[in-house]
């Protein structure tokens, strides 16, 4: 593929802060490369370094001649007086070539000017110039713009001008585009569509984002940013999450091997000289032993959901709200039920009146007045929290560290630590903040007020994928209600147990991503008990049952116990050991397996035999060929198919040489022999002759 930029050695400082530190990357036709590391790490630094839009201070880059690329700015501006329609002719990349054809129009009487026009018309209509404007109006139509074509640029929202900057993007049609944060803004339908769109861009593409999904379906590699220094990985950004946390755990156990390897013959040394023996070879050792450097720690966000004290079971209750802004309705007869425990995703595309819902449950409007009457009640005793949009329930206007010092006092310092935030921006104010800070302070400030029911608007919005990973965990573990309205489709998976869509102005509920199945929000459940905590299974009841007979086995062996306490220790083992039989019959009963991965079209399961050697294994249909492995050789019970066996074969070579830490795997009785190392060659995780 022909190479389209080239970035070699690229150094930035701002003060004594390095942000780019020899940054080296080659972007080719076909390229889509993600640029990952957390806020505040360089991404968008890097990306206007490629641009040209500043230069660094060592190092250089490379870009083809005659390259057409185009850059999208988190936050574009546009000049006043400018209409929509007008940038958008302006980004035409065929109007120079239709202009052209306009004028050898009226002179094709001329035998030359014939020929010409004959010609350009032809590339003009080879290179798609006549199917431009279609492309164009469908591309403002799905990003909810054709109705601001003749508004003045300047005068439209932030989200309007940023989804505007995309159609901008687009439409000039580049050999490279570089995108920072393209996902900002959209809804589910518009991030659907951009991915379909760059998967189909046949040029070079650089982007930022914070979207996991959307990542992972449009890369083919990235580049970790962290601490000045870039590391690349194939894949999007879970493959290269997955490697990187591997080579972290490779670090940290070489660099804790080497310092036992130096403490110990340290200590040799030392012995070998109080003995009066010679030390001399243990030493020359020492001093040739080379001690790993530790992987740095990263500085985890920490984030927790504390509960309220209301015992309700229904929370919120709700029927026949309504509610129309002028002649135009947003919301029409919603009913719905939210029970303590529920998680609910609110989604839906823009402008279909999530916030409206969230702001009419938070008591921020009023529903209509409709026949039969609107009836929304929150139960007594139930707080609730709202984190808007824009200030996240903050003050514009005042201090970071004086609203929360305000609020809740000496906690202030430690609720914004473990939000991210260090000395230096306590004295910011909100209007001061990014809009992932802003972000992360309005979690901060809900995480110590004690709420029952949790409305959050947008939450994830500017949110770095750590900060997202920290507020997934903290509402899963949270115990009250929450209603969350997102365009963040992994999150929304991670943490909803009930997914609401408004369309068409109505409420209603799915069963789940990938159960269409229709459902009442405000249906009513047996009792309305808060959905129950998940049982324990039958391996852990197991593993306790044992634990517990080893305790009483190590106390019916003290010398010190009365013949009743000794009856009374005998009978509960012989009671707990009848358990312990009846949990093993239903766990070996059932089937086993130590491990589950997916491998192209299959979900391949494994199980370690205790003796030494493994079987793999289809999750759906055990009567197809499986590979058995004895420790060293991998075989099959029967003759795969094609395509079958690849997706088997890929997942065992995976499970042995990543989970089960296997050196090497012959392939069939006299066949190939693969080692761990050349495994992981092949799949780009480490160098070849590294």
């Amino acid at each position: 593929m022909p190479t389209l930029l080239q970035a070699e050695e690229l150094t930035l400082r701002y003060a004594e802060r390095t942000v780019l530190d020899r940054v080296s990357l080659t972007v080719s036709t076909g390229d889509r490369l993600a640029l990952l590391g957390r806020n505040g790490a360089g991404k968008t630094t890097l990306l206007r370094l490629l641009a040209g839009q500043r230069p660094p201070d060592e190092g250089q880059v490379w870009r083809e001649t005659g390259l057409r690329f185009t850059m999208l700015e988190q936050q574009p501006v546009y000049p006043p007086g400018v209409t929509v329609q007008q940038l958008i002719e302006q980004a035409n990349p065929y109007r120079a070539a239709q202009q052209q054809l306009d004028q050898l129009a009226g002179q094709l009487h001329d035998p030359e000017v014939m020929e010409r026009w004959t010609t350009l018309q032809g590339q003009f209509e080879a290179g798609g110039g006549y199917g431009w404007p279609t492309r164009a109006a469908r591309m403002l139509g799905v990003l909810d713009l054709t109705r601001f074509q003749d508004r003045e640029a300047a005068t439209l929202s932030g989200g309007e001008q940023t989804r505007l900057g995309l159609a901008l993007a687009l439409a000039g049609e580049p050999d490279l585009l570089l995108l920072d944060e393209p996902t900002n803004h959209l809804d589910i339908r518009m991030r659907e569509w951009l991915e379909t769109q760059l998967l189909a861009f046949s040029g070079g593409l650089v982007l930022t984002s914070h979207d996991r999904e959307f990542l992972d379906r449009v890369a083919t590699r990235s580049l970790w940013i962290e601490q000045g220094e870039a590391a690349p990985y194939p894949g999007g950004y879970s493959r290269a999450r997955d490697i990187r946390t591997l080579e972290r755990r490779t670090a940290g156990r070489l660099h804790r091997l080497s310092v036992r390897e130096e403490q110990r013959l340290s200590g040799s040394a030392e012995q070998l000289d109080r003995w009066g023996r010679r030390s001399r070879a243990v030493k020359s050792r020492l001093a040739r032993t080379v001690v790993a450097e530790a992987p740095q720690a990263e500085r985890a966000i920490r984030m927790r959901l504390m509960a309220g004290q209301a015992r309700a079971r229904l929370v919120l209750w709700a029927e026949h709200v309504s509610k129309s802004y002028g002649p135009r309705p947003v919301l029409t007869g919603a009913a719905l039920k939210v029970r303590q425990g529920d998680r609910v995703a609110l989604m839906g595309a823009n402008g279909t009146g999530k916030t409206t819902l969230l702001r009419l449950l938070a008591g921020q409007e009023f529903p209509d007045h409709t026949t039969p009457p609107a009836t929304l009640q929150v139960a007594a005793g139930v707080q609730v929290v709202t984190l808007d949009q824009t200030w996240h329930g903050l003050d514009p206007d005042r201090g970071l560290k004086a609203q929360f010092e305000a609020r809740f006092g000496a906690r202030a310092t430690t609720l914004l630590g473990r939000a991210g935030f260090r000395e230096d921006d306590w004295a910011k104010t909100v209007l001061e903040l990014s809009g992932g800070e802003r972000a992360r302070a309005g979690l901060a400030l809900v995480s110590a007020l004690r709420a029952d029911l949790l409305l959050l608007d947008e939450p994830t919005n500017h949110l770095d994928i750590e900060a997202l990973e920290a507020l997934e965990a903290a509402v899963q573990a949270y115990g009250g209600a929450v209603i969350i309205v997102t365009h963040d489709r992994r999150f929304a998976r991670e943490v909803a147990t009930r997914l609401w869509l408004i369309e068409d102005t109505v409420l209603r509920e799915v069963g789940g991503w990938d159960d269409r199945t229709a459902l009442d929000p405000a249906r009513t459940l047996e009792g309305d008990p808060p959905p129950p905590p998940p049982p324990p299974t039958a391996r852990e009841l197991l593993r306790e049952q044992e634990t517990r007979l080893q305790e009483l086995n190590r106390e019916l062996d003290r010398l010190d116990l009365t013949g009743r306490e000794e009856a009374r220790l005998r009978s509960e083992r012989h009671r707990r050991q009848q358990e312990v039989y009846l949990l093993l019959e239903e766990v070996y009963g059932a089937a086993q397996y130590d491990h589950e991965v997916r491998s192209g079209p299959l979900r391949v399961r494994a199980q370690r035999f205790e003796a030494g050697g493994g079987m793999f294994w289809a999750a759906r249909d055990l009567s197809c060929p499986h590979l058995a492995w004895d420790g060293h050789t991998l075989r099959w019970s029967d003759p795969p198919p094609g395509w079958y066996g690849a997706a088997l074969l890929g997942a065992a070579l995976q499970l042995l040489f990543t989970r089960w830490n296997v050196g090497q795997v012959r392939l069939g009785e006299g066949g190939p022999q693969l080692s761990r190392r050349r495994y992981f060659e092949r799949l780009g995780y480490v160098r070849q002759g590294t």
